[in-house]
């Protein structure tokens, strides 16, 4: 069977503010993850730093939903 839930990695950029007179300061581009429903495309909580914390919740998820029983 297919996993329904898979990670997806997302760009994360924290964007440092600058004062007059200081150098200039470029974005500092991030990773992060999302848990991303296959059947509708939609995504699952709020997203997480880390990739191990994404897969994990994947897997949760994705064994929640083998046990669900058609009616």
């Amino acid at each position: 069977m297919e996993d329904i839930f898979i990670v997806k990695r997302c760009n994360k950029f924290r964007i440092r503010g600058r004062r007059a007179g200081e150098a200039d300061q470029n974005a500092v581009p991030q990773d992060w993850y999302r848990v991303l429903d296959t059947r509708t495309q939609g995504f699952i909580g709020d997203g997480y730093d880390e990739l191990a914390d994404a897969k994990k919740e994947c897997l949760r998820l994705n064994l929640a939903s083998q046990h669900v029983v058609p009616r």
